[in-house]
């Protein structure tokens, strides 16, 4: 199963995005505990492309929803700033002010996270999750 999304770079497709991948989580038989850790993980790497690729101003987001046998992607394309998340130091935790611990989240839930430097511009950030076999 695929499916693809063109987002505007704005907060408020946040809640109905969340809604419709939860929807897919949910039909691809993720436990529950695991579609909202996914969902949060997409949620953060969606809040920092608005906010730090794009900073605040317009622009599109596509993401790509890949469901395979035991495992999910998710590709977010953007035309913002380049930024690769994966050479983020892991934050200095306990943390003293709040904010700053999306990529780390990121990388605490999802198996993979996969930055492409070669797109000519923009960024393509691959997320994977593959279901645990009890």
């Amino acid at each position: 199963m695929e499916k693809r999304f063109e987002l505007i770079a704005s907060s408020e497709v946040l809640p109905p995005f969340r809604k419709e991948l939860r929807h897919i989580l949910a039909r691809a038989g993720w436990e529950k505990k695991t579609a909202e850790e996914i969902l949060l993980a997409v949620d953060e790497a969606l809040t920092n492309v608005i906010r730090h690729a794009y900073h605040g101003n317009s622009g599109v987001i596509t993401v790509l929803v890949k469901v395979v046998d035991d495992r999910i992607e998710i590709v977010l394309e953007d035309q913002g700033e380049k930024f690769d998340p994966t050479q983020v130091p892991p934050p200095k935790l306990p943390r003293h002010k709040p904010g700053g611990l999306g990529i780390h989240f990121i990388r605490t839930i999802m198996d993979e996270m996969i930055y492409d430097g070669q797109v000519p511009k923009g960024n393509r950030l691959r997320l994977i999750k593959r279901k645990t076999k009890i």
